[in-house]
C-alpha cells in the first residue's frame, strides 16, 4: 500500500459558524460542502486555498472534544502575511520561530484551542515537495 497524502483533517469546534469565520475569511478556505445547516449537526467541508487538502469543522464530540486538534500542519507561502492576518482576528501565535530549521514556523490555536502549526517550507524542502 503506497499513501499519496493526507486528504482531510477534522477540526472539532463549539460553533460551525463561528469557526467558519476565521477558516473562510481569514485563512482563505472555500466552503466546498456545508451540510446539515442551521441544525446542531452541521457540518463544514472546507478546501485549502492552493486545494487538495480539505478541514472539516464539525460539532465536538465525546470522541472529539472541542478543542482537541493537536499536530495539524498548514503550509503557508507567506508567514508574515498568515501573521499578520491572524493578529488582525485577535489570534496571537503561541510561539514563532523565523529560523526553524526546514523554513519559519509558529504555533496557533483557534478560538476553540486547536492547535495548528503554520509553517511555510525553505526554498529547498519546496523545490523537493513540488
Amino acid at each position: 500500500m503506497a499513501f499519496t497524502r493526507i486528504s482531510s483533517v477534522t477540526v472539532p469546534v463549539s460553533d460551525v459558524g463561528r469557526a467558519l469565520d476565521l477558516y473562510r475569511d481569514v485563512l482563505g478556505f472555500t466552503v466546498f460542502r456545508d451540510l446539515l445547516p442551521g441544525t446542531p449537526a452541521r457540518t463544514i467541508h472546507l478546501t485549502a486555498p492552493a486545494g487538495g487538502s480539505i478541514i472539516i469543522l464539525v460539532p465536538g464530540t465525546v470522541d472529539a472534544p472541542v478543542g482537541s486538534l493537536r499536530g495539524a500542519t498548514l503550509q503557508v507561502n507567506d508567514m508574515a502575511d498568515a501573521l499578520g492576518r491572524l493578529l488582525w482576528a485577535n489570534i496571537t501565535p503561541m510561539w514563532c520561530d523565523s529560523d526553524a530549521p526546514g523554513g519559519p514556523a509558529a504555533q496557533v490555536a483557534d478560538a476553540d484551542g486547536n492547535v495548528w502549526t503554520l509553517w511555510q517550507p525553505s526554498a529547498q524542502l519546496a523545490a523537493i515537495a513540488a
